[in-house]
């Protein structure tokens, strides 16, 4: 076929056709072991926009995209929520984010650097611009975490933490990570966010984070020594 002998693979198709599909690979997405986490934060410190966005995303189990492109639009600290409208949701549905006191100390700090954008982590040096995905891994690699931790990972480190130490229900746990649980009958029904469950899990995963979950906090060297 390929010197042009033959018009079609004959063989080919013939073996396509017996054989069963090849199942697809799943690679999950590094993630460092949730008793990590909170060494991880402490090691990246609080200054700068990029290690604010990196604690905020982690916080709140939010998203690369929703936490770097968090407007100050969509934050009301009188009810302690962050709204993330639906267009830039992955599932396409308005979500609400209770934000922990940390998160909101973390608001206070990034507004306090702001660039008068209405971005609350906006692309340092470029105003207005939302930081790159990049931006937030170069951190990881300055802690020297990158080849065990991706950004995303952050929130599989959480709901591995709310399965192995809370008794938050399935769905509360699922909520947060702006999940669709269950089928769309029992969406159609499930009207609540359960907003309030969800604030008081976020609260405890900000008090692990802190050091008032306990468990082994260890991470390399590097990151200890700050990159």
């Amino acid at each position: 076929m390929a010197h042009g002998f033959v018009a079609h693979n004959a063989a080919g198709e013939a073996i396509d056709g017996a054989l069963p599909p090849m199942p697809k690979v799943k690679n999950h997405l590094r993630a460092l072991p949730c008793g990590e986490v909170g060494a991880l934060v402490e090691a990246v410190g609080a200054s700068g926009a990029a290690k604010l966005c990196l604690e905020f995303l982690i916080l709140t189990a939010a998203r690369s995209g929703e936490a770097r492109g968090a407007a100050w639009a969509e934050i009301d600290p009188g009810s302690a929520t962050w709204t993330v409208p639906a267009e830039r949701m992955k599932g396409h549905a308005c979500h609400r984010v209770p934000l922990s006191a940390r998160a909101l100390a973390i608001l206070d700090e990034a507004r306090a650097i702001g660039d008068g954008s209405g971005l609350v982590f906006p692309l340092p040096l470029h105003p207005g611009k939302p930081m790159s995905d990049m931006t937030l891994t170069t951190v990881l690699r300055r802690l020297g975490v990158a080849d065990r931790a991706t950004v995303h990972g952050f929130r599989s480190a959480f709901r591995d933490w709310a399965a192995e130490n809370t008794h938050a229900p399935h769905a509360v746990m699922e909520l947060s990570l702006a999940h669709i649980v269950g089928n769309a009958v029992e969406a159609a029904y499930a009207r609540s966010d359960l907003c309030a469950k969800r604030r008081a899990l976020l609260d405890q995963w900000a008090g692990y984070i802190a050091g008032d979950g306990g468990g082994p906090k260890v991470v390399s060297i590097a990151a200890r020594r700050g990159g």
